[in-house]
């Protein structure tokens, strides 16, 4: 008797089974890279707010720079105006310093370098100018007294002889003269008279 067996096969193997069905498996992968795409953005997102907090602290930080710097300049320009201030004081005592003391030593060397026969009448002070008027017993005697002056260096070149007139005093015959000088150093201008000092004939 032949027997068949209907369930054939045999004895073998069996395939593995798989924990995900083959329908399944396109969708986890979008998932995958569905979170791994979150991640990244979500990373680079933290990056961008860090750099964001970052920048706007050194903002901050350089605008209280600026405050402070705003402050600085405020009391440099406050000092630079006080020292100009302090600076153009120093300079008016020393103009008045120099206007206390240039006449008196203008008026000493005026009778200092009298000539002997020349006497000063008056000594006027117009702006820069000092006129002297006086009577000489010579021409040479005014010619001398202004070379004298214009020697003396308180003067500028040249001491100016403006004027030489005979005239007769006590019926002597006197020369009236008028000089004209401008000291070097300009001394602020208050028109004056000063007396003349004589100087014996």
């Amino acid at each position: 008797m032949i027997r068949v067996n209907l369930l054939g096969g045999g004895t073998g193997v069996a395939p593995a089974k798989s924990w995900v069905p083959a329908e399944q498996r396109s969708a986890l992968v979008g998932l995958g890279m569905l979170l791994v795409t979150g991640l990244v953005v979500g990373g680079w997102w933290y990056y961008l707010s860090y750099q964001r907090a970052t920048t706007e602290a050194g903002i901050l930080k350089a605008e209280a720079r600026i405050e402070e710097l705003k402050d600085a300049m405020k009391l440099l320009d406050t000092a630079r105006s006080q020292k100009a201030e302090l600076e153009e004081r120093l300079m008016l005592i020393d103009r008045l310093r120099t206007a206390k003391h240039a006449p008196v030593k203008m008026l000493d060397l005026l009778n200092g370098t009298l000539p002997d026969g020349l006497w000063l009448m008056e000594i006027k002070q117009n702006n820069a100018a000092v006129t002297i008027e006086g009577r000489a017993m010579s021409q040479t005697s005014v010619s001398d007294y202004a070379k004298s002056l214009q020697d003396s260096g308180f003067f500028k070149m040249p001491v100016e002889v403006v004027m030489t007139l005979m005239e007769t005093v006590e019926e002597t015959n006197v020369f009236r003269f008028l000089l004209k000088a401008v000291p070097v150093s300009t001394v602020p201008a208050t028109p004056a008279t000063a007396p003349a000092t004589r100087s014996g004939v």
